[in-house]
């Protein structure tokens, strides 16, 4: 059994609207990758180091430039990912685990592997070095930097950082100041944490809810009533901080409605809008009054007379 410690370098995209979201939401592009390989003993037997041409964010995040010192023009001397992946992976042999500093290169090369449609289900187990060393260190439940925890432990910084090949030597380094024998097997993976769908400010309103469909961002005015679908005459109007719109329309044969038009992107990653039309009754009248007051001095408030 050999450990394969590595670390990557990833670009991010260089503004909101350059964010690739299919197959996956890619917060991070590989650029680098450095790897050690130790060997059954903790001993190092070999390093290896790839740049990796992007495919998609092809000019360099300012923030990412400053730290790691990559420039754009420093991209194209690279290989793409699924040609260096397969090198990686030849170097890496059969039998070994991975390990790294903490948990986000894993999930880096995951989102990439999907982004080529490279299969995720070999994917060799990774030990995430921080909860040893914290274990065997700090006793602490706490995130360290690699420098840090390089100065923490009297180890070197002769290294420049944020270097892919260079932060896999410090993370080895780290590994033979640890028990490495011992942490792996006392080792507990941590539980992967379940997300919880974010809960929508208008949860409470779904049982007036009457009538609801999506328009494009080019219609989000043209109301309808849910009863005859005559165009609905707005008497107030509420732009929320998120973008939302929350209107009170009536329609003079049916009365008065409260809609909400949610802003939020389609499958071809275009805004558009989904229309709520519900009940003007009490609690949704409330509800009108107490977004009024929310927005107050933070969004705008318009009320037709």
């Amino acid at each position: 059994m050999n450990y394969i410690v590595f670390d990557m370098e990833w670009n991010q995209p260089s503004g909101r609207n350059k964010l690739i979201t299919d197959p996956i939401k890619l917060h991070g592009e590989i650029i680098q990758i450095g790897a050690v390989k130790l060997d059954s003993s903790f001993k190092e037997a070999d390093s290896i180091e790839f740049t990796v041409s992007p495919k998609y964010y092809t000019e360099m995040n300012h923030y990412v430039k400053e730290l790691t010192g990559i420039r754009t023009r420093d991209l194209s001397k690279g290989e793409p990912f699924p040609a260096v992946f397969e090198k990686f992976k030849a170097w890496c042999g059969e039998d070994f685990s991975f390990i790294t500093w903490g948990p986000d290169d894993m999930s880096v090369l995951r989102d990439n592997m999907i982004l080529h449609g490279i299969d995720i289900s070999n994917i060799p187990f990774c030990y995430n070095l921080q909860l040893i060393f914290n274990k065997q260190i700090t006793k602490e439940d706490r995130q360290w930097s690699l420098a840090s925890s390089m100065e923490k432990l009297g180890l070197p910084l002769d290294l420049a950082c944020h270097d892919a090949l260079n932060d896999a030597i410090y993370t080895a380094r780290i590994c033979a100041a640890l028990d490495m024998k011992k942490g792996i097997t006392e080792y507990v993976a941590p539980t992967p944490k379940v997300k919880k769908p974010p809960r929508s400010r208008y949860q409470g309103l779904i049982s007036h809810l009457i009538a609801a469909k999506e328009i494009s961002s080019e219609r989000k005015d043209s109301m309808r009533c849910p009863h005859c679908n005559l165009p609905l005459v707005i008497n107030r109007r509420l732009r929320m901080r998120n973008r939302d719109k929350v209107f009170l329309a009536a329609c003079p044969d049916h009365g008065s409605f409260l809609v909400i038009l949610t802003r939020k992107r389609n499958s071809e990653n275009n805004h558009i809008y989904e229309e709520n039309i519900y009940t003007l009754n009490e609690q949704t009248e409330g509800f009108f009054n107490k977004m009024s007051l929310k927005c107050s001095g933070r969004c705008s408030s318009k009320k037709n007379v």
